[in-house]
């Protein structure tokens, strides 16, 4: 097993400086300590986290694809994205011995999973093209497939399409599962076909999301999960209940279907646009409301001061 880095000491003297590493694509993604770990970010947004071994993942969605593996983590699986490989550090650390291939396309992100971290036992990693292996015939007995595949913010349509799943599919043993790192909100469009095309493969299909993404108020990640058997699905609730994140696995999934339409590679669908608050902004407001404070809190105390000082000045 190769050794991973130490996290960041949240109590060095030394900040750790925030590291640049150039994509294939001439973008720039930031290694920046953070959360007592290594956070993997473009354009100010989180990819992956790497946190203490053992620790809970810092993002929620990792947190969500983990309980979507059921109550007994896979013993053979496969990755179809790599990032920090949060996910299968997790299961190498809660099942030693697990058998694991992550197909990462990025060869800087390969590098830094291989040569920066290091790799846990039982994981080895592919820099290839991911759907171009899902569909090669050298598996066929996985517990689980992951995928987590994001190109500029948006799922490719490589990985939306019921090709895609059928590939998954077959790549699987007779109880094996389909775990998809998706999104939804506020439009659902995407999401009621991504949904209606896992219903197309696997006959057992369920979705961990917040209510307020599926209520369409906000723009966040939705986990989709389709088993050839029936899931585990109290086991999944149990591995959510307490979440800050307040996840909820939904199960009857025909009313947000509504009769969408399952996608093909002909559709060429990508995921929508994400549309996210501007993290500057949000700064700017918590900033307006803290001063505002302030000055109510300056307001009351210089009436107290003001009363108290009326209190003791002598009658006229």
């Amino acid at each position: 097993m190769s050794t991973c880095v130490p996290p960041p000491s949240e109590d060095s003297a030394e900040p750790h400086p925030t590291e640049q590493v150039v994509l294939s694509s001439g973008r720039v993604a930031q290694l920046v300590p953070r959360e007592g770990g290594w956070s993997l970010e473009i354009n100010g947004a989180r990819q992956s986290h790497l946190g203490p071994a053992g620790a809970p993942p810092a993002l929620a969605a990792v947190r969500w694809m983990r309980a979507a593996l059921g109550a007994r983590l896979p013993a053979r699986s496969a990755h179809l994205g790599g990032g920090l490989l949060t996910l299968p550090r997790a299961i190498a650390h809660d099942r030693p011995g697990a058998e694991q291939v992550v197909v990462e396309l990025e060869p800087a992100l390969v590098t830094l999973a291989e040569a920066r971290f290091g790799l846990p036992d039982g994981v080895t990693i592919r820099c290839e093209d991911a759907r171009a292996w899902l569909e090669s015939p050298s598996r066929r007995d996985l517990d689980t497939i992951v995928i987590d595949i994001f190109a500029a913010d948006r799922i490719p349509p490589e990985f939306t399409s019921v090709e895609c799943f059928r590939a998954a599919y077959a790549a699987l043993s007779d109880r094996g599962r389909l775990v998809i790192n998706s999104v939804a909100g506020p439009d659902l469009e995407f999401t009621r076909r991504e949904l209606a095309t896992m219903q197309a493969v696997f006959a057992h299909v369920a979705m961990i999301v917040q209510g307020s993404s599926l209520h369409g108020l906000r723009f966040g990640n939705a986990i989709l999960v389709g088993s050839k058997v029936p899931l585990d699905t109290e086991a999944i609730r149990a591995r959510l209940k307490g979440d800050e994140s307040r996840p909820a696995l939904v199960t009857d999934l025909d009313p947000i279907i509504d009769g969408a339409s399952p996608v093909t590679d002909a559709d060429q669908l990508w995921s929508p646009e994400p549309r996210m608050p501007k993290f500057d902004d949000a700064l700017k407001a918590l900033d307006a409301v803290r001063t505002m404070k302030k000055q109510v809190e300056a307001l009351r105390d210089e009436t107290r001061a003001a009363a108290t000082e009326q209190r003791r000045s002598p009658s006229s």
